[in-house]
């Protein structure tokens, strides 16, 4: 089942644009097309968190590619902010377009670049 917007707000179709993702301006119509459009590209698993699968924040482990996940790839430009691609070879996403909180069992944190690692000298 392909997710539906419950908040209604002003969006113009990605067919109806004439425009490059990357000149998209965050909150815009024409963002919240790109970004709708998206979504109905992406394929949907049961391993995902609802409403894209059966899996519920209630679960263990609770946390989505937003979280941090060392595997998550974001994507360059606007659509960034909520759009990637997985990396983690034992996620039944990998290598899929991944909206930010459709999640995996296998999310792993990693180190921010900002972060130092601890660990022994």
């Amino acid at each position: 089942m392909k997710f539906k917007r419950t908040i209604e707000r002003s969006v113009i179709a990605w067919a109806d644009q004439t425009g490059y993702p990357n000149d998209l301006v965050p909150g815009s119509p024409e963002h919240g097309g790109a970004h709708e459009h998206l979504l109905g590209l992406t394929v949907e698993m049961e391993s995902d968190f609802e409403p894209w699968g059966k899996r519920t924040r209630d679960e263990e482990p609770w946390a989505d590619c937003s979280c941090g996940c060392r595997h998550y790839a974001i994507l360059a430009g606007p659509l960034g902010a909520d759009w990637g691609v997985c990396m983690n070879q034992q996620s039944p996403r990998a290598g899929l377009l991944t909206f930010e909180h459709q999640g995996c069992p296998q999310f792993e944190h990693g180190h921010s670049h900002f972060e130092p690692e601890t660990g022994s000298a």
